[in-house]
C-alpha cells in the first residue's frame, strides 16, 4: 500500500511542479509589493468627437486602427471600477471613458509577464488556467496525505520527531496566523 502512495506522491509532484513553482514564486512577489501592474504598459489618448450612445467600442476601435495601435482580441465589453469601457484580456486591453461633453479616454495596457502570472495566481484570467488551479489544490491535499502515509506510517526510525515537527508546525502555524490577523 505504502508503494502505491509513493507512486502517487512522485507523479502527482511531478506533473504540478510548474504550477507549484509559479505559486511559489508570485506569492512571494506579491508579498513584497510586486502586484499584476508591475512592468505594465499604460498608455492614454484623449479622443474629441461626439459619439452616439453604444457607439464608444467602434469609436475606440477606429481611432486605434487609425494610429497603428494593436487591437485587443474581441470580447464582452465590461465596465471597469475607474470608469472605462474596456475589451480584451487580462494581458492586453483598451478602454474607453467619457471626460466631458465630445472628448474621451482611450487607455491601452499591457501587463508584464509577471503581471500575467501574478493574475493566473489570483484566478483572474479565463477559466482554462482555474482548472489546473483547482486540481493542483487537490493534488497538495493529496500529496501531503500520501507523504504523511509515507513518512509516519513507513519510517519507524525517528518516528518520535517525526510527530513533535508535525505538532509544532501546527502550533507555530496556529500561532502566526492567529497574530496576523488581530
Amino acid at each position: 500500500m505504502v508503494k502505491q502512495f509513493r507512486n502517487i506522491h512522485i507523479y502527482l509532484s511531478l506533473f504540478f511542479l510548474p504550477v507549484a513553482l509559479m505559486y511559489a514564486l508570485t506569492g512571494v512577489l506579491y508579498i513584497f509589493g510586486v502586484d499584476e501592474d508591475s512592468g505594465a504598459s499604460k498608455h492614454t489618448y484623449t479622443l474629441k468627437v461626439t459619439i452616439p450612445q453604444g457607439g464608444e467600442i467602434e469609436a475606440m476601435l477606429e481611432y486605434l486602427k487609425a494610429n497603428d495601435i494593436a487591437l485587443p482580441r474581441g470580447s464582452e465589453p465590461k465596465l471597469d471600477k475607474k470608469g472605462y469601457l474596456r475589451i480584451g484580456s487580462v494581458h492586453y486591453f483598451a478602454g474607453i471613458k467619457k471626460l466631458g461633453e465630445g472628448t474621451y479616454d482611450i487607455m491601452v495596457f499591457k501587463r508584464s509577464f509577471i503581471g500575467d502570472i501574478i493574475l493566473l495566481h489570483k484566478a483572474k484570467g479565463e477559466w482554462y488556467f482555474n482548472i489546473l488551479a483547482v486540481g493542483f489544490g487537490i493534488a497538495i491535499a493529496i500529496l501531503y496525505l500520501s507523504g504523511l502515509i509515507i513518512t509516519l506510517f513507513n519510517s519507524k526510525k525517528n518516528r518520535f520527531i517525526q510527530y513533535v515537527t508535525l505538532i509544532v508546525g501546527f502550533i507555530v502555524s496556529f500561532v502566526l496566523g492567529t497574530f496576523s490577523v488581530l
